[in-house]
């Protein structure tokens, strides 16, 4: 059976699901089966906003200092395993060693706060350990794309 998912909300103790005709459609497809029910706070995914930030401002300045500071890193890909391994990773326990693995986490299934979490994350360790700085993001980007369209 595929996975069949819906957004709502709770008002009161009551569920209200967004478009509850294709959720219903969904279920009339589904097979006859045991199921199991989950109900759990709805988080938007990262934004191509905040990863343009990531890949366009963050990643870049940081590379610098790591460089700057020994590292030999020569692509993007390269520092964006760096942080990962240092920031973005799950420990997994393989049962039979007792060996405690580390597996890199996917930043598309990142949540909004997770993103800010990781550059955050980046932005204080390359201040604390290499002395640069990598700027907030602009919090007025929208209005200022704004003001660059009508000049």
């Amino acid at each position: 059976m595929k996975k069949i998912t819906a957004i709502g909300n709770i008002t009161e103790g009551k569920l209200a699901i967004n478009s509850r005709k294709v959720f219903a459609d969904d279920l009339t497809k589904a097979p006859n089966e045991k199921v199991k029910i989950t109900v759990e706070k709805y988080y938007r995914k990262a934004s191509p906003l905040q990863f343009g930030y990531l890949y366009a401002v963050v990643y870049p300045l940081s590379w610098l200092a790591l460089n700057d500071a020994g590292y030999e890193f020569t692509t993007l890909d390269q520092v964006d395993i760096f942080w990962k391994e240092l920031f973005a990773t799950k420990e997994i326990l393989n049962r039979e060693t007792g060996e405690i693995m580390k597996l890199p986490l996917s930043k598309s299934e990142f949540k909004t706060i997770d993103e800010m979490v990781y550059c955050d994350k980046i932005r204080e360790y390359v201040a604390e350990y290499m002395n640069a700085v990598i700027p907030d993001p602009d919090p007025n980007y929208k209005q200022s794309k704004n003001d660059r369209k009508t000049r």
